[in-house]
């Protein structure tokens, strides 16, 4: 029993970083309906920015952290004025957004990978140790990144559905035209869901390769918290959180009682079976207000 206790918790602690991901996919795409595949390379640009920071410069966690976090907001945001915003305002299909932002990543991941090498780093010990409670182990890092995430995701809730400005974003998420012609500026709600998808991508990025390592093709973990978004309801916050927490515990259990090589497989499998009974995720909903 406490193995699986264990299970659960290491299935929670990764479910946590992957919804840091697929909030922000779903926070994109409740906007402006297109999948920023380039989160990617912003994830991985706050891991290398991180690890640098605290590596190099020797620059303390907490600090190396915000400005991680600061770099990605950074690309995340002049991705966007690149690659989105010359097609938003010519009202391109949203398929050439989602085409421009495969080129930016793929762009910006081959650029890490020449300036950088493509070597594994390690980032230095923080928050190392366990703390056992009942039994069960937790890494003391795994705690704070999941304490992060929390914390994270509950300011977002609150900026969302507690200020003027997330009020603009959830007008724009319903119909972006009638909430520019209600006054509001379509460039700034631009700026603040791009600056927020570059935090959660950059922390998330930063976690991983802290539990992981750093390398310029890490970000293919964004994948599966496409599938976590996809499994909880494309556009849904919500259900992009229960998606990343289900499918962290699935994988995790499927690892260490049956083998890491089929967690894929059951992933992906997972995915098919709930659109099959729930085309719409299992919180997602047809009506035109997403968030």
């Amino acid at each position: 029993m406490i193995l699986f206790i264990q299970q659960v918790v290491s299935g929670l602690s990764i479910g946590a970083v992957y919804s840091l991901l697929a909030v922000g996919y779903a926070l994109v795409y409740s906007v402006y309906n297109f999948t920023n595949w380039a989160f990617d390379a912003f994830m991985v640009a706050g891991a290398f920015a991180g690890f640098y920071a605290i590596a190099s410069f020797f620059i303390p966690p907490v600090p190396a952290i915000a400005l991680a976090l600061l770099a990605a907001v950074i690309l995340s945001v002049g991705v966007e004025r690149i690659a989105y915003r010359p097609l938003r305002l010519r009202n391109a299909p949203r398929l050439f957004m989602m085409i421009s932002a495969m080129g930016a990543n793929l762009c910006i991941i081959n650029l890490a990978n020449l300036f950088f090498g493509g070597q594994f780093r390690k980032f230095p010990e923080i928050a190392s140790g366990t703390i056992f409670l009942g039994g069960v182990a937790v890494g003391k890092m795994d705690l704070f990144a999941a304490g992060f995430s929390a914390v994270a995701l509950a300011i977002l809730w609150f900026f969302l559905y507690r200020t003027r400005a997330g009020l603009g974003i959830r007008a724009s998420a319903i119909d972006t035209l009638t909430a520019s012609i209600m006054g509001i500026n379509n460039d700034a709600v631009a700026f603040m869901v791009f600056a927020i998808s570059g935090v959660l991508s950059g922390s998330a990025g930063v976690f991983y390769g802290i539990k992981y390592a750093v390398y310029p093709y890490l970000g293919i973990v964004t994948l599966k918290a496409m599938i976590a978004s996809i499994i909880g309801g494309l556009g849904s916050l919500p259900g992009a959180v229960l998606g990343s927490l289900l499918l962290g515990v699935t994988e995790t259990l499927v690892s260490g009682y049956i083998s890491s090589v089929y967690r894929d497989l059951f992933s992906f499998s997972i995915l098919v079976l709930i659109l099959l009974f729930f085309p719409n995720g299992l919180l997602g909903s047809k009506d035109s207000e997403k968030l």
